[in-house]
């Protein structure tokens, strides 16, 4: 039996189609090219390459992992996203391309000239933080978890991506790390809270509701939990003329700009759709624009 790269991703690739992968090949591809430490289309320059006994050994052993249902992102031990990079492990929820929405409509309403703040609340790997930091070199970001195991990914990520020095990570329940010293001082907040019901949870698919942190999925009874909280507390630490910017459910625009409206002190509430057309940020002002 032949042991080229392209005979051993047909084998693999067939292995994943028997258990239902939706994108086998590219699984394969992803997993292969990570055992190898090549990218994806060095496999096609490199097509009579042998894979070793230790090589498929190691590989027999992440595709039963994949098998199992364990996500890719988190075998492989990295995500894209924003075209940066990131580290991913079981302790912080894979990013996804739906918040790349967030993080685009930030970058497009924050100020270029001149230094800003912005909180990124429950930031997880980082994405939100480091992607913003990097590609807004003006900007400096508070980014709080509740989770050690995730601001340590976070951290990493940060310093991965050169943005360390304008991150700080801080380890609380939402706005409980700000200060007094911070009322009234941030540009922008930004959120991607946990906003799956809790009735959903068992709906979900094993790769998700099996591997992923459930803390940075579960957002109470209606889903709704986190965007009370982040609405009540949220335009106290804002600017005049700051806004939120918070991810949505498929089905909750409406609803999360009727609780930032319901609360008051917010205005010029809008929703952002995704490529989908789903409406899947909520962009919220405070006070009237300059």
């Amino acid at each position: 039996m032949s042991n080229t790269v392209m005979d051993i991703i047909y084998r693999v690739q067939q292995r994943l189609e028997n258990v239902g992968i939706i994108e086998p090949r590219l699984e394969a591809e992803m997993l292969i090219a990570h055992i190898l430490g090549l990218e994806r289309h060095e496999l096609y320059l490199n097509r009579d390459l042998t894979i070793g006994g230790d090589e498929r050994a190691e590989l027999f052993r992440l595709t039963q992992r994949r098998c199992m249902g364990e996500p890719i992102q988190y075998i492989i031990g990295h995500r894209e996203f924003m075209g940066l990079s990131f580290s991913v492990d079981n302790r912080v929820l894979i990013p996804r391309c739906d918040t790349e929405t967030l993080v685009e409509t930030a970058i497009e309403l924050l100020p270029k000239d001149r230094d800003i703040l912005v909180g990124d609340m429950g930031t997880g790997s980082g994405a939100i933080a480091v992607s913003v930091a990097y590609y807004m070199p003006n900007v400096r970001v508070f980014a709080v978890d509740i989770d050690g195991g995730s601001l340590e990914v976070a951290m990493a990520n940060a310093k991965a991506h050169g943005v360390e020095d304008r991150i700080e990570f801080l380890r609380g329940d939402m706005f409980t790390p700000f200060g007094e010293e911070l009322e009234g001082k941030f540009d922008a907040i930004l959120s991607n809270p946990p906003y799956i019901p809790t009735g959903d949870m068992e709906q979900l698919s094993i790769q998700i509701k099996e591997h992923e942190p459930k803390k940075a999925l579960d957002g109470g009874e209606d889903g709704l939990t986190f965007y009370r909280r982040i609405a009540k507390e949220g335009h106290i630490y804002l600017k005049e003329g700051g806004f939120m910017g918070l991810e949505v459910g498929y089905n909750q625009g409406s609803l999360v700009s009727n609780i930032l409206q319901d609360m008051g002190g917010y205005t010029h509430i809008c929703c952002v759709q995704d490529l989908s057309g789903i409406d899947r940020v909520v962009i919220a002002h405070v006070y009237e624009m300059p």
